[in-house]
């Protein structure tokens, strides 16, 4: 079964969105649901890694990174032999595509 390795800053972006949401916003259900959605995102990148390229390229970013929006998070990953890589999840209102990875 594909794996979904994810990346330090990963996953302090994903518990940034949680204690945004959840702390600061005074919303955890919504935040643990939400990352538990960004999640799950993840893990279908990985099971359909080997029949289909999904996301769309980010050369900018790096060589063979991809871009897969949900809500308005953006998933920032790259395939790799065992699955999928997922590099950050940034807010679509970040400049994102500045960043280099």
């Amino acid at each position: 079964m594909p794996l979904v390795l994810r990346t330090a800053a990963a996953d302090s972006d994903l518990n940034e969105i949680a204690i945004r949401i959840g702390v600061e916003s005074g919303r955890p259900i919504a935040a643990d649901r939400l990352v538990d959605e960004i999640i799950d995102c993840c893990e279908d990148l990985a099971a359909r890694s080997n029949v289909a390229s999904i996301g769309t390229a980010a050369p900018e970013l790096g060589t063979g990174v991809r871009l897969l929006s949900h809500r308005r998070w953006v998933i920032i990953f790259r395939y790799i032999d065992e699955g999928v890589l997922v590099l950050r999840i940034a807010d679509g209102r970040q400049d994102y595509l500045s960043w280099k990875l």
